[in-house]
């Protein structure tokens, strides 16, 4: 039972998820043959303000904005 998470910024639509998660479920089912009815793909939305990278947060007062 394959389990993907996708973590990313905050913001994105229902479309966007839908066709993200299509296309990890369908490159499982192609790689692996795994029924897709055992795939899930996760999605975590992250405020800008709660992600860092190279010791800096991206979102917040002092950051510039997002990535």
């Amino acid at each position: 039972m394959p389990v993907v998470r996708v973590s990313w910024f905050e913001g994105k639509g229902h479309g966007q998820k839908e066709k993200v998660a299509a296309e990890i479920t369908e490159s499982i089912v192609r790689n692996t043959d795994t029924d897709p009815k055992y795939i899930y793909v996760i999605f975590d939305d992250v405020k800008a303000s709660d992600w860092a990278g190279s010791g800096k947060l991206f979102g917040g007062p002092d950051s510039g904005g997002e990535a």
